[in-house]
């Protein structure tokens, strides 16, 4: 029994050594997991492909005759900007001038995907073995160009202004028709931070600014100034008006019947008792008098 399993273990021995060499020579296996794309390259001729040759999944291939290229279908971003810590280590940034002449750096990032049905079309126009070299090169050099003729046709003003939204949107347009012939699809494009125009240009656009925003606040303060001095001229207008009625409501009648209405009071509070003033000369006018001594 000890002897067939000896047997038993040297065949299996065999069969694993015939497998490693198989491997090694004439039969090899790779993973496409989901997301990606993989096509089978024959080497023998001309490194040819077809659409057929696109594979995914669990993949069996010859390594003399075969190779497998891996490209991702699922949305790419990079970002090329002058910050050696986000994105390249060098610096990517680029750089337009605008209608008025003025030169401007820009981050900025793109998002792309590759159409995976066009994944042979795409490996066959760049022959690389990694999407990185598409990225770093073809993309970046087109997004570039793009960059610097749509940027040619607005001032900074229009850029760093109302019409930033206008000039990103047209180069995300332009970008994607160049890239779409390749199967490849821009998904987004848009800057990383501000536009960096040259020092005494950022200098003399924030004096700009400040100027704009200190003539602003003083409109603001003399409209407030207007708007309370017309509302005390307002005032003084409707007193003058209230004093010029009531003056001219106060006519002979008027008084007559407030004099006869003060009597009517006095009368209604007399005790019986002979006042110790008397009216003078029917004016209303009042005067304190002696009173006389009893039986003289």
């Amino acid at each position: 029994m000890r002897h067939l399993l000896v047997k038993v273990a040297a065949g299996l021995g065999v069969l694993l050594l015939v497998f490693v060499l198989l491997r090694a020579t004439v039969l090899d296996w790779t993973i496409i997991p989901p997301g990606y794309t993989g096509i089978k390259i024959n080497r023998l001729v001309d490194r040819g492909i077809t659409r057929e040759n696109v594979v995914t999944g669990f993949v069996f291939f010859n390594p003399i005759q075969t190779s497998i290229v891996i490209y991702p279908t699922f949305v790419q971003r990079v970002v090329w900007t002058h910050d050696v810590n986000e994105g390249s280590p060098t610096n990517e940034e680029l750089t337009i001038n605008t209608k008025d002449s003025v030169p401007v750096n820009l981050d900025v990032a793109v998002s792309y995907m590759l159409d995976s049905q066009r994944v042979p079309e795409f490996y066959t126009q760049f022959r690389a073995d990694s999407i990185s070299g598409f990225t770093h090169g073809y993309l970046r050099d087109t997004a570039r160009n793009v960059v610097v003729a749509v940027g040619s046709e607005y001032t900074f003003d229009d850029i760093n202004g109302a019409k930033k939204e206008e000039f990103l949107g047209r180069v995300s347009k332009e970008l994607n028709a160049r890239v779409q012939p390749l199967g490849v699809s821009v998904q987004q494009f848009g800057l990383v931070g501000a536009l960096r125009p040259p020092q005494s240009l950022l200098e003399a656009v924030n004096a700009k600014t400040k100027a704009i925003q200190d003539a602003i606040r003083t409109e603001n303060e003399v409209r407030a100034a207007q708007a309370e001095a017309r509302k005390r001229v307002a005032i003084a207008e409707g007193e003058a008006a209230a004093n010029r009625a009531l003056a001219s409501s106060l006519d002979e009648r008027l008084l007559s019947w407030e004099q006869l209405k003060l009597q009517k009071v006095a009368i209604e509070k007399w005790n019986g008792e002979m006042p110790s003033v008397l009216s003078g000369s029917g004016q209303g006018m009042l005067f304190n008098i002696p009173v006389a001594a009893h039986g003289k």
